[in-house]
This record gives structure tokens, C-alpha cells and sequence, in this order.
């Protein structure tokens, strides 16, 4: 992974802790499916 991916991720999960429980997985979750779209398109390349 890039340093930029790594520190974009980090960034997020900072954000997603500070969310309220009832609100974390959901974001956890779209997080999720952002990591899934971006490795499926790095094995594309």
C-alpha cells in the first residue's frame, strides 16, 4: 500500500472512532467497501 492510502486510512478510522457507537459501523463498513473497490481495481492494473 502507498504511504498516502495508509495515511488516508488512518485519517478515517481517527474519524470513525470519534462517531458515536451507534454510528460506527456503518462507517466502518463503507470504509470496507472503499478498500474492497480500490484493491479490486489495483489487481485490474
Amino acid at each position: 500500500m502507498s504511504t498516502e492510502l495508509l495515511e488516508q486510512l488512518t485519517i478515517e478510522i481517527e474519524r470513525i472512532k470519534q462517531l458515536e457507537l451507534s454510528e460506527q459501523p456503518s462507517a466502518f463498513a463503507a470504509l470496507r467497501d472503499l478498500l474492497e473497490t480500490t484493491l479490486n481495481s489495483a489487481d485490474g492494473n
